[in-house]
């Protein structure tokens, strides 16, 4: 059944899965904050589809790892590229993929068969073959984008 709620606190106390969809501004950046979190329910979801600076990731993560939250999904980090050492990387109970809004189907094939390829040079104990990865190398387009326009 549908109920109003006058607050996000309100809204979020209510809800088994959360979504976020809203862009990021003064008064959305950090929204997610433990605070806002302590007040979701006990095992909710969240998805993050919209910024990665929406949600402060030490309080997404200690939530995760508390039980609190019971997963946490998304295709936004905060920073982009994320570093090795982000707390989302090692949290409990999260699901993590690149960002392709607004990427054409052509772009998501690319994406897919360089990350196939990435994945089986790896396992194969084979040399990466930047030329091929990096779309932009040393400020200049790399190769694999100027043979492909």
């Amino acid at each position: 059944r549908a109920s109003y709620h006058s607050s996000v606190e309100s809204l979020a106390s209510a809800c088994d899965v959360v979504t976020i969809n809203c862009p990021l501004h003064p008064e959305t950046e950090g929204l997610f904050d433990k605070t806002l979190i302590s007040k979701m329910k006990k095992g909710s979801y969240v998805v993050n589809t919209a910024r990665g600076k929406i949600v402060v990731a030490q309080d997404m993560a200690d939530a995760c790892n508390s039980g609190h939250i019971a997963g946490y999904a998304g295709d936004v980090w905060f920073p982009q590229p994320a570093p090795a050492d982000h707390p989302w990387r090692s949290m409990k109970n999260h699901a993590m993929t690149p960002h392709v809004s607004g990427t054409s189907l052509d772009a998501q094939a690319r994406y897919a068969a360089g990350t196939e390829d990435i994945l089986r040079r790896y396992f194969d104990g084979e040399t990466q073959v930047p030329d091929q990865i990096y779309i932009v190398d040393g400020g200049k387009l790399s190769l694999c984008f100027i043979h492909r326009r």
